[in-house]
């Protein structure tokens, strides 16, 4: 899997869900909050 970090999130990823509909929103399958900082990261094959 490639990640990226969301362009379009913004502050810290508490929620995964919201996460992902932003990802997605980027054209990105899935996407999830990542450590501890609690970024939203982008994931695709």
């Amino acid at each position: 899997m490639c990640e990226a970090k969301s362009i379009n999130f913004k502050g810290m990823c508490l929620k995964w869900s919201y996460c992902k509909q932003v990802c997605i929103s980027e054209g990105f399958p899935d996407g999830h909050c990542k450590g501890f900082i609690r970024k939203c990261v982008c994931r695709k094959p």
